[in-house]
């Protein structure tokens, strides 16, 4: 049965954009091998990802992503079965928020200013949701 997870968490040192190039290479090639698609958000020192696929899978793969040390404060946001994929098209789209104009997403929100981490409430997720699916339709 399709899965969909999604969790946020805090780069644990700066990323260079070499770093973050290599990053969705190696997930990427995973995530073909297990059948995975999703989403990468960055902003600022905080990333935000769909992962979407066999429940076992997904599990197994964010119990990995958990144990990196590149990140912490490692939070699973959410988790539901889906009946199709959002990101079907993608092993891993990525998107740098910080390279983007705010001002010209519609509906963005000071959420991503105070930080993925604080207290995420239904209309956060909501929120998070309809911000993943934009840039999934901007790609």
């Amino acid at each position: 049965m399709l899965h969909q997870l999604l969790y946020v968490s805090v780069e644990t040192h700066p990323y260079t954009k070499e770093q973050l190039t290599d990053l969705l290479k190696k997930s990427r090639v995973k995530n073909a091998k297990l059948g995975i698609t999703g989403i990468l958000l960055f902003y600022k020192k905080h990333f935000f990802q769909v992962l979407e696929g066999e429940k076992e899978d997904i599990f197994k793969l964010f119990r990995t992503i958990r144990a990196d040390e590149r990140h912490t404060s490692v939070i699973l946001v959410h988790d539901q079965p889906i009946s199709q994929r959002s990101f079907g098209d993608w092993t891993m789209a990525f998107v740098d928020i910080n390279k983007l104009d705010k001002s010209e997403i519609e509906g963005f929100s000071d959420f991503l200013e105070k930080g993925f981490t604080s207290a995420i409430t239904p209309e956060h997720l909501t929120l998070a949701q309809k911000l993943l699916l934009k840039f999934k339709n901007s790609l």
